[in-house]
Protein backbone atom coordinates (compact mmCIF):
# COMPACT_ATOMS: atom_id res chain seq x y z
CA UNK A 1 0.00 0.00 0.00
CA UNK A 2 1.47 3.36 -1.03
CA UNK A 3 0.75 6.40 1.07
CA UNK A 4 1.06 9.67 0.13
CA UNK A 5 -1.73 11.75 0.60
CA UNK A 6 -3.23 12.03 3.95
CA UNK A 7 -5.94 13.73 5.11
CA UNK A 8 -6.37 14.83 8.50
CA UNK A 9 -9.87 15.72 10.51
CA UNK A 10 -9.80 17.91 13.12
CA UNK A 11 -6.36 18.36 12.11
CA UNK A 12 -6.92 21.87 13.82
CA UNK A 13 -7.01 20.71 17.18
CA UNK A 14 -4.86 20.73 19.98
CA UNK A 15 -4.11 17.23 19.56
CA UNK A 16 -4.49 17.08 15.88
CA UNK A 17 -1.46 20.04 15.48
CA UNK A 18 0.67 16.99 17.10
CA UNK A 19 -0.35 14.56 14.33
CA UNK A 20 -0.42 16.89 11.66
CA UNK A 21 3.62 17.87 12.16
CA UNK A 22 4.60 14.31 12.84
CA UNK A 23 2.82 13.26 9.64
CA UNK A 24 4.59 16.27 7.61
CA UNK A 25 7.55 14.38 7.64
CA UNK A 26 6.46 11.94 5.52
CA UNK A 27 3.02 12.86 3.73
CA UNK A 28 1.28 15.31 1.75
CA UNK A 29 -0.93 16.28 4.93
CA UNK A 30 -4.42 17.99 4.47
CA UNK A 31 -6.46 19.39 7.08
CA UNK A 32 -9.71 19.45 6.97
CA UNK A 33 -11.51 21.38 9.80
CA UNK A 34 -14.08 23.91 10.46
CA UNK A 35 -11.11 26.20 11.28
CA UNK A 36 -7.31 26.29 9.50
CA UNK A 37 -4.70 25.23 12.27
CA UNK A 38 -0.95 26.14 13.13
CA UNK A 39 0.83 23.33 10.99
CA UNK A 40 2.20 24.44 7.46
CA UNK A 41 0.02 22.09 5.80
CA UNK A 42 -3.03 22.42 3.22
CA UNK A 43 -6.38 23.04 4.55
CA UNK A 44 -10.01 22.71 3.57
CA UNK A 45 -12.95 23.73 5.68
CA UNK A 46 -15.19 20.29 6.31
CA UNK A 47 -17.47 19.66 8.65
CA UNK A 48 -17.61 15.79 9.48
CA UNK A 49 -21.89 16.20 9.80
CA UNK A 50 -21.98 17.60 6.25
CA UNK A 51 -21.24 14.20 3.91
CA UNK A 52 -20.68 16.17 1.16
CA UNK A 53 -18.17 18.35 2.43
CA UNK A 54 -16.01 15.20 3.58
CA UNK A 55 -16.21 13.57 -0.20
CA UNK A 56 -14.77 16.85 -1.74
CA UNK A 57 -12.09 16.79 1.09
CA UNK A 58 -10.78 13.43 0.44
CA UNK A 59 -10.94 13.38 -3.33
CA UNK A 60 -7.31 12.33 -4.31
CA UNK A 61 -6.58 10.98 -0.41
CA UNK A 62 -4.85 7.74 -0.08
CA UNK A 63 -5.83 7.68 3.60
CA UNK A 64 -7.95 9.31 6.07
CA UNK A 65 -6.62 10.33 9.94
CA UNK A 66 -9.74 10.83 11.42
CA UNK A 67 -9.63 12.84 14.80
CA UNK A 68 -12.64 15.28 14.68
CA UNK A 69 -15.01 14.66 17.85
CA UNK A 70 -16.83 16.26 20.62
CA UNK A 71 -14.28 15.39 23.60
CA UNK A 72 -15.24 13.94 26.64
CA UNK A 73 -13.92 17.53 28.79
CA UNK A 74 -16.11 19.69 26.39
CA UNK A 75 -18.91 18.39 28.98
CA UNK A 76 -21.45 18.68 25.83
CA UNK A 77 -25.17 17.34 26.03
CA UNK A 78 -24.92 13.31 26.35
CA UNK A 79 -27.20 13.94 22.50
CA UNK A 80 -24.19 15.68 20.98
CA UNK A 81 -21.47 12.74 21.68
CA UNK A 82 -24.00 10.25 20.01
CA UNK A 83 -24.94 12.78 17.06
CA UNK A 84 -21.23 14.03 16.32
CA UNK A 85 -19.03 11.45 17.27
CA UNK A 86 -21.01 8.61 15.89
CA UNK A 87 -22.58 10.08 12.79
CA UNK A 88 -19.80 12.09 12.35
CA UNK A 89 -17.37 8.77 12.25
CA UNK A 90 -20.05 7.12 9.89
CA UNK A 91 -20.05 10.03 7.28
CA UNK A 92 -16.06 9.80 7.26
CA UNK A 93 -15.91 6.37 6.53
CA UNK A 94 -18.59 6.21 4.40
CA UNK A 95 -17.21 9.43 2.06
CA UNK A 96 -13.97 7.65 2.53
CA UNK A 97 -15.19 4.42 1.21
CA UNK A 98 -16.50 6.23 -1.76
CA UNK A 99 -13.98 8.59 -2.60
CA UNK A 100 -11.62 5.25 -2.37
CA UNK A 101 -9.61 5.99 0.19
CA UNK A 102 -7.09 2.62 1.26
CA UNK A 103 -6.95 3.37 4.99
CA UNK A 104 -8.78 5.39 7.40
CA UNK A 105 -7.23 5.16 10.91
CA UNK A 106 -9.57 6.79 13.94
CA UNK A 107 -9.59 8.15 17.11
CA UNK A 108 -11.60 6.21 19.75
CA UNK A 109 -10.64 5.88 23.27
CA UNK A 110 -9.30 4.62 26.73
CA UNK A 111 -13.27 5.35 27.45
CA UNK A 112 -14.82 2.27 24.83
CA UNK A 113 -14.00 0.05 27.58
CA UNK A 114 -16.04 1.89 30.21
CA UNK A 115 -13.40 1.58 32.92
CA UNK A 116 -12.29 5.37 32.26
CA UNK A 117 -15.95 5.77 34.03
CA UNK A 118 -14.86 4.54 37.34
CA UNK A 119 -18.02 3.11 38.52
CA UNK A 120 -18.33 0.73 41.40
CA UNK A 121 -19.65 -1.88 39.10
CA UNK A 122 -16.89 -1.80 36.61
CA UNK A 123 -13.59 -2.29 37.50
CA UNK A 124 -10.57 -4.20 35.68
CA UNK A 125 -11.29 -8.14 35.41
CA UNK A 126 -7.69 -8.76 35.24
CA UNK A 127 -4.48 -6.66 34.90
CA UNK A 128 -2.86 -5.41 32.55
CA UNK A 129 -6.34 -4.53 30.83
CA UNK A 130 -5.34 -5.44 26.84
CA UNK A 131 -7.76 -5.20 24.07
CA UNK A 132 -9.61 -8.90 24.71
CA UNK A 133 -10.99 -7.20 28.12
CA UNK A 134 -15.28 -7.05 28.03
CA UNK A 135 -16.06 -3.36 27.36
CA UNK A 136 -19.32 -2.34 28.95
CA UNK A 137 -19.35 0.96 28.88
CA UNK A 138 -22.65 3.57 29.87
CA UNK A 139 -22.16 7.12 29.30
CA UNK A 140 -22.75 8.14 25.89
CA UNK A 141 -19.31 9.91 25.11
CA UNK A 142 -18.19 6.14 25.72
CA UNK A 143 -20.88 4.87 24.16
CA UNK A 144 -20.19 6.74 21.43
CA UNK A 145 -15.93 5.50 20.88
CA UNK A 146 -17.47 1.78 21.14
CA UNK A 147 -19.96 2.27 18.72
CA UNK A 148 -17.23 3.78 15.95
CA UNK A 149 -15.36 0.80 16.48
CA UNK A 150 -18.01 -1.31 15.76
CA UNK A 151 -18.39 0.55 12.65
CA UNK A 152 -15.20 0.70 11.61
CA UNK A 153 -14.96 -3.13 11.24
CA UNK A 154 -18.36 -2.95 9.32
CA UNK A 155 -16.52 -0.72 6.84
CA UNK A 156 -13.68 -2.97 6.92
CA UNK A 157 -15.79 -6.25 6.77
CA UNK A 158 -17.73 -4.70 3.73
CA UNK A 159 -15.51 -2.78 1.73
CA UNK A 160 -11.88 -2.85 0.60
CA UNK A 161 -10.69 -0.43 3.10
CA UNK A 162 -8.14 -0.74 5.97
CA UNK A 163 -10.01 0.56 9.21
CA UNK A 164 -7.79 1.01 12.14
CA UNK A 165 -8.74 2.17 16.14
CA UNK A 166 -6.25 3.61 18.49
CA UNK A 167 -7.44 4.17 21.82
CA UNK A 168 -5.70 6.99 23.51
CA UNK A 169 -5.46 6.94 27.22
CA UNK A 170 -5.55 11.14 29.15
CA UNK A 171 -3.40 12.30 26.37
CA UNK A 172 -0.79 14.78 28.09
CA UNK A 173 0.43 17.41 26.02
CA UNK A 174 3.29 20.17 26.98
CA UNK A 175 0.76 22.57 27.58
CA UNK A 176 -1.21 20.83 30.06
CA UNK A 177 1.00 18.82 31.83
CA UNK A 178 0.99 21.11 35.17
CA UNK A 179 -2.46 20.69 34.91
CA UNK A 180 -2.58 16.60 34.58
CA UNK A 181 -0.12 16.77 37.66
CA UNK A 182 -2.41 18.52 39.78
CA UNK A 183 -5.28 16.78 38.68
CA UNK A 184 -3.37 13.02 39.88
CA UNK A 185 -1.85 14.06 42.74
CA UNK A 186 -5.18 15.11 44.71
CA UNK A 187 -5.31 13.38 48.16
CA UNK A 188 -8.75 11.95 46.94
CA UNK A 189 -8.08 10.88 43.71
CA UNK A 190 -10.18 7.65 42.34
CA UNK A 191 -8.46 6.50 39.39
CA UNK A 192 -6.57 4.98 37.44
CA UNK A 193 -3.24 7.34 36.60
CA UNK A 194 -2.87 6.57 33.00
CA UNK A 195 -1.70 8.30 30.00
CA UNK A 196 0.06 9.13 27.21
CA UNK A 197 1.81 12.27 25.58
CA UNK A 198 0.53 14.03 22.98
CA UNK A 199 3.60 13.82 20.76
CA UNK A 200 3.60 9.50 21.47
CA UNK A 201 -0.07 9.63 20.18
CA UNK A 202 1.13 11.10 17.27
CA UNK A 203 4.15 8.63 16.73
CA UNK A 204 1.37 6.15 17.28
CA UNK A 205 -0.78 7.11 14.57
CA UNK A 206 2.31 7.61 12.12
CA UNK A 207 2.72 3.45 12.98
CA UNK A 208 -0.67 2.76 11.92
CA UNK A 209 -0.88 4.71 8.75
CA UNK A 210 3.02 2.84 8.03
CA UNK A 211 1.93 -0.86 8.91
CA UNK A 212 0.48 -3.22 6.22
CA UNK A 213 -1.33 -5.82 5.58
CA UNK A 214 -3.95 -5.31 8.56
CA UNK A 215 -7.30 -5.06 7.73
CA UNK A 216 -8.51 -4.08 11.20
CA UNK A 217 -7.60 -3.82 14.65
CA UNK A 218 -8.43 -2.15 17.62
CA UNK A 219 -5.07 -0.51 19.58
CA UNK A 220 -4.77 0.73 23.45
CA UNK A 221 -2.23 3.76 23.31
CA UNK A 222 -0.67 3.65 27.13
CA UNK A 223 2.77 5.10 28.20
CA UNK A 224 4.53 2.25 29.87
CA UNK A 225 4.26 3.68 33.43
CA UNK A 226 1.14 5.42 35.03
CA UNK A 227 1.32 8.89 37.07
CA UNK A 228 1.32 7.57 40.45
CA UNK A 229 4.24 7.52 42.33
CA UNK A 230 3.90 4.24 43.83
CA UNK A 231 3.83 0.58 42.49
CA UNK A 232 1.12 -0.20 40.68
CA UNK A 233 0.27 -3.16 42.78
CA UNK A 234 0.44 -1.14 45.98
CA UNK A 235 -1.57 2.15 44.91
CA UNK A 236 -4.34 0.00 42.98
CA UNK A 237 -5.12 -1.88 46.43
CA UNK A 238 -5.31 0.93 48.15
CA UNK A 239 -7.62 3.34 45.28
CA UNK A 240 -9.74 0.69 44.05
CA UNK A 241 -9.75 -2.74 46.03
CA UNK A 242 -8.36 -5.69 45.93
CA UNK A 243 -6.46 -6.81 42.92
CA UNK A 244 -7.86 -8.69 40.17
CA UNK A 245 -6.07 -11.73 38.47
CA UNK A 246 -2.73 -10.53 37.23
CA UNK A 247 -2.42 -12.00 33.99
CA UNK A 248 1.09 -10.78 33.64
CA UNK A 249 2.98 -11.05 36.63
CA UNK A 250 6.41 -10.27 35.37
CA UNK A 251 5.32 -6.80 34.05
CA UNK A 252 4.69 -5.69 37.41
CA UNK A 253 8.17 -7.27 38.49
CA UNK A 254 9.79 -5.42 36.39
CA UNK A 255 8.60 -2.44 36.00
CA UNK A 256 6.65 -1.97 39.92
CA UNK A 257 4.94 1.38 38.51
CA UNK A 258 3.72 -0.98 34.72
CA UNK A 259 0.50 1.10 33.65
CA UNK A 260 -2.92 -0.38 34.58
CA UNK A 261 -3.27 -0.88 30.35
CA UNK A 262 -1.25 -2.71 27.91
CA UNK A 263 0.47 -1.38 25.02
CA UNK A 264 1.86 -4.33 24.01
CA UNK A 265 -0.72 -5.13 21.13
CA UNK A 266 0.23 -1.58 19.66
CA UNK A 267 4.26 -2.08 20.34
CA UNK A 268 3.61 -6.07 18.66
CA UNK A 269 1.71 -5.36 15.67
CA UNK A 270 2.30 -1.71 14.85
CA UNK A 271 5.60 -0.92 15.92
CA UNK A 272 4.72 1.95 18.13
CA UNK A 273 6.73 2.85 21.11
CA UNK A 274 6.32 5.27 23.52
CA UNK A 275 9.08 7.58 24.90
CA UNK A 276 8.27 8.76 28.32
CA UNK A 277 8.58 8.34 31.80
CA UNK A 278 6.43 9.86 34.22
CA UNK A 279 8.79 10.89 36.82
CA UNK A 280 10.92 12.75 34.16
CA UNK A 281 7.95 14.83 32.99
CA UNK A 282 7.30 15.36 36.92
CA UNK A 283 10.82 17.13 36.47
CA UNK A 284 10.15 19.08 33.89
CA UNK A 285 7.06 20.14 35.33
CA UNK A 286 8.83 21.37 38.47
CA UNK A 287 11.61 23.36 36.57
CA UNK A 288 9.37 25.32 34.60
CA UNK A 289 8.32 26.72 38.06
CA UNK A 290 11.48 28.22 39.16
Amino acid sequence: MSIKRVVVTGGSGRVGGYVVRQLLHDYNVVIADLVPGNADAEYVQANVMELDELRAAFKGADAVVHLAAIDFDWKAPEEHYINVNVRGTWHVLQAASEMGVKKVVLCSSISACGLSEMRADWTPEYLPVDERHDNKPVQAYSVSKLVMEQMAQSFANGTSMDVICLRPLAVVLDETLDEYIEFVDHPDRHWLFYYVTAADVATAFDAALKTEGLRYGTFFLSADDTSHPKPTTEWYQDVIGPLPEIANPRLYQQNPRASIFSNRQAKEVLGWQPTSNFDELRAKAKSRQK
